[in-house]
C-alpha cells in the first residue's frame, strides 16, 4: 500500500506533510539499489559508535541461551543498560528516517527503531528467543554502517556503473511515522523458510569457506595463484546466490521483505562485479549485503518464535 503525496482536488493541503510524517524519502519510487551518497551516513556513525562502545562492555559477551529468571545481578544489569542504549540510540535515529532521501535507507533506520525498542522491551521478561530481536538491532546497525562506509570510501560510486539497475518494486512499505515504527515481520513470512534455508546453503558452500579465509585487506594485484583460484571458485556462487536472493523477495508480499532482499542481492552483484580489480574497501559491499540478508533472518526467526 501507498500514501499519496499528491494533491488533485480542491481541498485545502495544509495537511500535506502530515500525510508524508515529514519524510524526505516519501517520494521515491525507485528500486533497491547502490547508495553511492546519504547526507545522513554522517551523523549516523556517532549514534552507533556510542552503542557499540556500551554493548562491547560484556553485552556482546553474554549468553543469550539463559533467561531472564536465571540471571545474575550483573547479568540484569548488563542487559538493561544495554536495552537502554539501544532505546537511546533508536530515539537519536527518527530524525534520520525522516532526513534521509532513499526508501530503502529510511526501512533501514525504522527496522533499527522498532527491533531496538522491542528488545528493550522484552529485557524484563527475556527468553532466549528474543535474541533474535537484538540480532536483527545488530544487524541493521551493521548494514547501515558498511552500507556509509561503501560510500565514505567511493567503493559503492566506483562498482555502481557497472551494475545493471533492477526493476523498481509493485508495492511499497507504507509511509508511517517514523518516530513509532513497527517490525516488518510481526508473523513469519512464506518466503522465511526459502530465505533460511538459502542462507544456510551458501554459508556451508565450500567455495565461500575458501573465500572467508582470504584476507580482505589485499587487493587484486596482490593475490597470489590461489588467492585468485579461490576468488575464481566464489564469483559465480555469489552470483546465483544474489538472483536467488532477489527471486525469494520478490516472491514476497511484504514490500519491507523485498526492499531488504534486493538491496542484499544488488551489494553483493556489486561485490562480484568488483572482484578483478578488488581493493580493501570493496569489503564494505560484501558485509553491506551480508548483514542485510542476516537482518532478514532474524526477523524470521523472531517472528516465528
Amino acid at each position: 500500500m501507498t500514501i499519496s503525496v499528491t494533491k488533485d482536488d480542491g481541498t485545502d493541503d495544509s495537511n500535506s506533510s502530515a500525510n508524508t510524517f515529514g519524510l524526505a524519502s516519501a517520494d521515491d519510487k525507485g528500486p533497491a539499489n547502490i547508495i553511492t551518497e546519504d547526507p545522513t551516513c554522517a551523523a549516523w556513525t556517532p549514534i552507533n559508535q556510542k552503542l557499540a562502545n556500551v554493548t562491547k562492555a560484556g553485552w556482546n559477551d553474554r549468553d543469550p541461551s539463559i533467561a531472564a529468571t536465571d540471571w545474575t545481578p550483573e547479568q540484569r544489569t548488563l542487559h538493561i543498560e544495554a536495552g537502554k542504549a539501544m532505546r537511546e540510540a533508536a530515539d537519536q535515529t527518527v530524525q534520520l528516517a525522516k532526513t534521509t532521501p532513499h526508501r530503502v535507507i529510511r526501512g533501514l533506520y525504522e527496522q533499527f527503531i522498532a527491533y531496538a525498542r522491542a528488545y528493550d522491551a522484552a529485557i524484563l521478561t527475556y527468553k532466549p528467543a528474543d535474541n533474535h530481536l537484538a540480532g536483527v538491532v545488530t544487524a541493521s546497525a551493521a548494514a547501515l554502517s558498511n552500507l556509509c562506509a561503501a560510500v565514505s570510501y567511493g567503493s559503492a560510486q566506483a562498482r555502481d556503473p557497472f551494475l545493471p539497475t533492477p526493476q523498481a518494486p509493485s508495492v511499497f512499505p507504507q509511509l508511517t511515522d517514523p518516530g513509532n515504527p513497527q517490525p516488518f515481520l510481526s508473523a513469519e513470512d512464506s518466503q522465511c523458510e526459502g530465505w533460511n534455508r538459502l542462507l544456510q546453503q551458501y554459508d556451508s558452500n565450500s567455495a565461500v569457506g575458501a573465500w572467508k579465509g582470504l584476507d580482505a585487506r589485499i587487493p587484486a594485484g596482490s593475490w597470489n595463484p590461489t588467492q585468485q583460484a579461490v576468488v575464481d571458485a566464489v564469483s559465480s556462487v555469489m552470483s546465483r546466490y544474489a538472483d536467488d536472493l532477489e527471486d525469494l523477495g520478490r516472491a514476497s508480499a511484504n514490500p519491507t521483505f523485498q526492499d531488504l532482499a534486493v538491496l542484499a542481492a544488488q551489494y553483493r552483484r556489486a561485490y562480484v562485479s568488483a572482484l578483478p580489480t578488488y581493493g580493501p574497501a570493496d569489503s564494505y559491499l560484501s558485509r553491506t549485503s551480508a548483514m542485510t540478508a542476516s537482518m532478514v533472518y532474524e526477523a524470521c526467526e523472531a517472528a516465528g518464535a
